[in-house]
């Protein structure tokens, strides 16, 4: 493993508990509380090794910071996806760019009957609190809840019944008691369609047919819209019936088609207007907020998809790994006229992007978004900056 990443792509499926780190430096008074996230936690398999960063079995991580001291646990996600995996040394459900050996006919009954569990449950990308519960969420509608103290696994939920036929983000958006989600609906007619995830077994609110669904890790949110903002990698869901490739690898780049803008109205569930812009890709928007006309997006975007590329394991270790740049972009679409302009805030790479959310999300009066950046002087790796 190459020493510029030996944490990332490293087994951490090991459980610790330590009550004093060493801390360099001063932590000040007023920081107290506790952080909880998770990620990727084991890749080794006993009788394989995944294939990429996005595969790997999921683990919490907390730490509890009072006093000037911090305190810190892990664990592994039991869900049932790890159940299997330490029972068999072997996946069970299909990962992100690792899958299963199947037959063509499991497929196809997975695609006919789709609440049959064939997608993983395993939740490694992000956590939030949802009706009161704290959840741990990847990018199938299944829902881990966890015990804030101890981290451990309290059971798994399906706020959106589906399994195979569905997929999510795992950045759902809060809003006073809602916690609103995107669904993406494969199947001869495929859906975009917007949830409020806080309530399991609810009726969508807004249901938009697509022909090529996107891949699509997140979504944004305005005060009285919904946006979608699907590049083009996209899938033909026929493909997903008789697939011979893990999930990712169906989807294809098609930069002539251009990014399509879907703009849907919170209130009705109605799509108000459909942009298409230059071709585009994007894991994590920024913010969104309404001016007059205008609703303008910011967001972290990509010229293409190569940035999937670039997190297999394989190109991880190699010493020489350059990580595609993003940028940090502003779209003001125009709801009248249908036009739009866009520009570029930032030219320095940004990545898992944060702002004040409770205070600043669907509210443009903000100044800052923090993220991890690749340092200039250190050009070739993982992320280097903050």
């Amino acid at each position: 493993m190459a020493s510029f990443f030996p944490f990332g792509v490293a087994q951490n499926q090991k459980t610790y508990s330590l009550s004093d780190v060493p801390v360099t430096g001063t932590i000040p008074d007023w920081l107290q509380g506790s952080y909880i996230r998770n990620g990727p936690g084991m890749f080794q398999l006993q009788n394989k090794r995944l294939n990429h960063w996005f595969d790997a079995m999921g683990a919490l991580h907390k730490f509890d910071i009072a006093n000037g001291k911090v305190a810190y646990q892990n664990v592994m996600i039991e869900c049932e996806s790890y159940k299997k995996v330490t029972e068999t040394g072997d996946i069970q459900f299909s990962e992100f760019a690792t899958d299963p050996c199947k037959s063509i006919f499991k497929k196809v009954q997975s695609y006919v009957f789709p609440t049959l569990p064939n997608m993983t449950d395993n939740p490694k990308v992000n956590v939030a609190k949802i009706a009161g519960k704290f959840m741990a969420l990847g990018e199938t509608p299944m829902q881990v809840e966890f015990d804030p103290h101890t981290l451990k696994t309290i059971g798994v939920s399906e706020p959106v019944p589906g399994g195979f036929a569905y997929k999510t983000t795992a950045h759902p958006h809060l809003e006073d008691e809602h916690a609103y989600n995107l669904v993406v609906k494969f199947g001869m007619q495929s859906y975009y369609k917007l949830y409020d995830v806080s309530k399991p077994g609810s009726s969508a609110i807004a249901s938009v047919p697509v022909q090529k669904p996107a891949y699509l890790h997140g979504f944004g949110m305005s005060k009285n819209y919904f946006i979608v903002a699907a590049g083009p990698l996209t899938v033909v869901p026929i493909q997903l019936l008789f697939w011979k490739r893990p999930y990712i690898e169906n989807h294809h780049w098609n930069a002539k088609e251009g990014a399509a803008i879907y703009i849907i109205e919170k209130a009705s569930g109605k799509l108000k207007a459909k942009f298409t812009t230059e071709a585009f890709f994007s894991f994590h928007h920024v913010n969104a907020w309404e001016e007059g006309e205008e609703l303008i997006m910011d967001i972290n975007a990509y010229d293409d998809a190569s940035i999937i590329n670039q997190y297999y394991l394989k190109e991880l270790e190699k010493p020489d790994a350059v990580f595609p740049k993003g940028t940090l972009r502003r779209y003001r679409f125009n709801l009248r006229t249908k036009k739009y302009n866009a520009e570029i805030v930032s030219h320095a790479c940004i990545e898992l992007p944060r702002i004040d959310y409770s205070r600043y999300n669907t509210n443009g009066a903000y100044n800052f978004t923090y993220g991890v950046s690749i340092h200039p002087s250190q050009p070739k790796g993982f992320t280097t900056a903050l």
